[in-house]
């Protein structure tokens, strides 16, 4: 499928940095190391408050703020997307998205304090719509930097995630915690939430160094930017639809509040690695793909390369919670949270599949037709929905299972999509993909039986808990490797060599 090119065609974007290729590796590493530093930041303030905070609290915000996703999603359109995207009218694109993002988040904050006592009756609690009404401006907060956040990605500036992110989950930690100790159960979630946006937000809007213009906004270019967006605002709309409001919904009205904080809890631990990614490659493979864009030979290459990389770390990652999953939760959160870490199990499929996903979805946001990513997502959404509504009926870990069979089915759908979209055969993206599927397999196989019959970490005390959790991470790891090498051993090669120089001294 051939893309047409923009009307325009600048003489060079001074915002493109030299050296293209490099950029991308060293961001990578950059955001992902912000974003996991930022996650590890979250993962102590988790801890310290699901110590100060009951199933119950977390399943009543979570229920609470169940449109607060929906209403920001709305708002942004694919806004951010569309801005990062563009090649040229740049200022006028940036202050015109600014505007609408604006007036939607008023908009959309009115909308959530209306529906507020629809979500009190659907759970039966009239705390939950005190709770939603005082979340609603959560939606107009949360689009402020909207227009700043895709100013920096375009420039390859990692500030966000390497210092906004962080400073971020600490102002919403010490907020939280603060409010908890002083018994607030789910009020403090909420407090913690203002106080974070409002933090990341000053920070973003001052590392941007940018300010709209009125003169430059016109609806026009407000019908190009959604023209374009509206696919991307479709796809996001689904994932939500089918990862935050739908399973809210379901296993809430099903399985009860304290379920809900339950399953909320397990999807932080299984959507860590994926999150990972996201931050890590997402943030960095769409602008310089976009930069690619009028190359399609070079575009293809980087493609199967980022498809290869992100498989080999994304699907060992999902896969690695099948044996750790429950102890992890038991020893890290207390022995509340043990549901939480079979239900992560039965998640492992997530990331792995979504790691396949994002390299095509940031492939044809660059090419600029994201047209398929609806269908990609839509139908992963679907299929999520149907199973949990029947699987809630069972358990909460058959219900968190539907995860990762939604996952699946949506990374199938996205590589015929990419064969469809690209020249490149569906058999070199399987290339890319089995191995590191038999490879985390093979790591299942042999360390999930040691961990349930032999060790069962959850059942010791704390520290010699986590010490055999740390032992079987290492295990992990190891015959992950060692059966990757045995059947890839082109991509250990090629990893090694890249780590090795990235260590180097002297390496820029």
């Amino acid at each position: 499928m051939t893309v047409p090119m923009p009307p325009e065609d600048p003489a060079g974007d001074p915002e493109a940095p030299a050296g293209l290729a490099g950029t991308v590796l060293r961001g990578a590493g950059l955001a992902g190391g912000g974003y996991v530093l930022a996650q590890a930041l979250n993962l102590v303030v988790y801890i310290v408050l699901s110590r100060l905070l009951l199933p119950e609290d977390f399943g009543q915000y979570a229920a609470a703020t169940v449109l607060v996703g929906f209403g920001v999603l709305i708002t942004e359109s694919g806004l951010q997307a569309a801005v990062v995207q563009r090649q040229y009218r740049l200022p006028e694109a940036q202050s015109t998205a600014f505007v609408a993002t604006v007036v939607g988040g008023l908009l959309a904050t009115g909308l959530g304090i209306a529906a507020a006592p629809l979500l009190g009756a659907i759970f039966d609690s009239d705390q939950v719509t005190e709770l939603a009404i005082a979340s609603a401006a959560l939606m107009f907060v949360n689009v402020l930097p909207v227009v700043p956040n895709a100013i920096l990605q375009r420039r390859f500036s990692f500030l966000r995630l390497v210092a906004v992110d962080p400073v971020e989950v600490l102002a919403f930690g010490a907020a939280a915690i603060i409010a908890a100790s002083n018994d607030m159960g789910p009020w403090s979630l909420v407090i913690g939430q203002y106080v974070g946006l409002a933090t990341s937000t000053a920070l973003t809007w001052a590392f941007a160094r940018w300010r709209p213009r009125a003169g430059e906004v016109s609806f026009a270019m407000w019908r190009e930017l959604a023209d374009y967006g509206r696919h991307v605002f479709i796809a996001t709309g689904i994932i939500r639809l089918g990862e935050q409001s739908a399973d809210t919904l379901i296993v809430g009205k099903t399985l009860g509040t304290a379920a809900l904080g339950q399953f909320r809890y397990a999807f932080r631990i299984a959507a860590l690695p994926y999150q990972v990614l996201l931050a890590g490659a997402g943030y960095v493979v769409f602008p310089a793909l976009s930069r690619l864009q009028a190359d399609r030979e070079r575009l293809e290459a980087a493609f199967l390369r980022s498809l290869r990389w992100l498989a080999t770390l994304g699907i060992p990652a999902g896969l690695i919670l099948v044996p750790l999953g429950p102890g992890v939760a038991a020893l890290v959160f207390g022995d509340v949270w043990l549901a939480a870490g079979y239900a992560a199990a039965a998640m492992c499929g997530y990331a792995g599949a979504n790691a396949v996903v994002i390299a095509v979805g940031e492939t044809l946001k660059a090419i600029g037709d994201p047209r398929p990513l609806p269908g990609i997502h839509g139908l992963s959404t679907i299929t999520t929905i149907v199973a949990m509504i029947i699987l809630a009926q069972i358990s909460l870990t058959a219900a968190a299972a539907s995860l990762s069979l939604g996952a699946v089915v949506g990374a199938i759908a996205a590589l015929r999509a990419a064969r469809r979209t690209t020249r490149i055969g569906l058999r070199a993206m399987l290339a890319q993909i089995w191995p590191p599927v038999v490879a985390a397999l093979v790591m299942v196989a042999l360390v999930a039986p040691l961990d349930r019959l032999v060790l069962e970490p959850h059942t010791h005390s704390t520290l010699v808990g986590l010490g055999l959790l740390a032992t079987e991470g290492l295990l992990c790891v190891a015959i992950y490797v060692v059966a990757l090498t045995w059947l890839a051993p082109g991509t250990v090669r090629e990893i090694t060599s890249e780590l090795r120089g990235r260590l180097r001294p002297g390496h820029a």
